[in-house]
């Protein structure tokens, strides 16, 4: 996916954002940098390849450090206390692979980097939300029938706190073909291997870091052990919109997972903000579905 020229101001937030965690004497340079490099966009690549410069701006001005780590631990600790609860639901359901898949879309929606002010009354409405909404039943068996033929399946996480609901949709699927990838480097709210380790899923699947910072998949940035793994794995689950902003035009098997929190993205997929995206929608895989 293209960067499109309303994406500039989401830059800008992400920057901003950052601001509380930097030297007053260093908020204004450090934007002004940001600035600068934006000057420089090119926007035929997309929106996550283009942040990679300000946030590697960022890093400078803050040592690497991880500014959202007890965000990111109160998102884990917070659905981590609901994962019985959901596991319940799924087993219980009609179809629990099918529920288990729903629950990681919705899961999707609850970024906790982006919105502080979660409740109960919040996550349980997007839970219901998941479970009552219709999936095309013939998209869920052509899923199942892709993961029951693939050797080695590569599921890309996301978010914090939905790592939880990937780790119960993994349990539905065969964990001796899974390995799940979280970021190699802080960004924003995204999983790391000390989120996959707090929650479980080390135990679970076999764990890869991108080994790049980047909040999305862009495969130059990443280190050489995780483009082996990628380029071995014959079908792909993709979570989020910034893995579907790098991965889209890849010719490669990728099932994409979110939810629609962008109308630039929503553009792209002749969507709507809210929709749940669950299909495989690199175009050259389409045709050869």
């Amino acid at each position: 996916m293209k960067t499109y020229y309303e994406c500039l101001p989401c830059f800008i937030r992400q920057a901003m954002s950052v601001l509380q965690f930097i030297d007053k004497n260093r908020k204004e340079e450090l934007l002004r940098e940001v600035m600068h490099a934006l000057g420089d966009i090119d926007f035929t690549l997309s929106p996550p390849e283009m942040s990679s410069k300000m946030f590697g701006i960022i890093e400078k001005y803050t040592g690497g450090a991880d500014l959202y780590a007890d965000v990111k631990k109160k998102s884990n600790n917070y659905i981590l206390a609901l994962e019985d609860e959901l596991r319940k639901l799924i087993v219980d359901s009609k179809n629990p692979f099918e529920s288990a898949l729903k629950l990681a879309v919705a899961g999707n929606l609850i970024d906790f980097g982006a919105k502080h002010d979660f409740s109960d009354e919040m996550i349980h409405s997007e839970i219901e939300k998941a479970l009552s909404s219709e999936f095309l039943k013939e998209d869920v068996i052509f899923l199942e029938d892709e993961i029951k033929k693939a050797r080695k399946i590569l599921y890309l996480g996301d978010n914090t706190g939905e790592i939880v609901f990937d780790k119960l949709f993994i349990e539905r699927l065969p964990k001796e073909k899974i390995i799940f990838a979280v970021r190699g480097k802080p960004a924003i709210n995204d999983v790391l291997m000390e989120d996959a380790e707090m929650v479980g899923l080390t135990k679970l699947v076999p764990v890869v870091s991108n080994g790049s910072g980047i909040p999305g998949t862009v495969l130059k940035e990443c280190s050489e052990e995780f483009r082996r793994v990628f380029d071995e794995a014959d079908l792909i689950i993709s979570k989020g919109q910034g893995n579907y902003e790098t991965l889209s035009q890849l010719d490669k098997k990728i099932f994409f997972l979110l939810r629609i929190k962008c109308h630039i993205v929503a553009l792209d997929l002749k969507r709507k903000v809210g929709d749940f995206v669950f299909n495989m929608l690199n175009e050259k895989q389409k045709d050869k579905k």
